[in-house]
């Protein structure tokens, strides 16, 4: 799926997912996050809400490991 959305945008945004002790993982979505709709599926093809994370939220989310790392190969060196 990401290849096929290379020239796209992307956005990261903390969600609820229940792989993080916290509640929350940051995961990246493609797009533009003004225009996203109340969920999506992410980088890493797994369906989440979206809503509007606290600071606190953006601190303390871990960063999805499998997003990251399709984003790091989609880029290339």
């Amino acid at each position: 799926m990401a290849n096929s959305h290379t020239w796209l945008r992307y956005f990261w945004r903390p969600v609820p997912d229940s792989d993080s002790s916290y509640g929350l993982v940051r995961h990246a979505f493609f797009g533009i996050a003004h225009d996203s709709g109340p969920s999506a599926e992410s980088v890493c093809e797994r369906t989440f809400a979206l809503a509007t994370p606290s600071e606190f939220d953006w601190i303390h989310s871990p960063t999805c490991p499998e997003c990251n790392e399709v984003l790091k190969q989609t880029k290339g060196p």
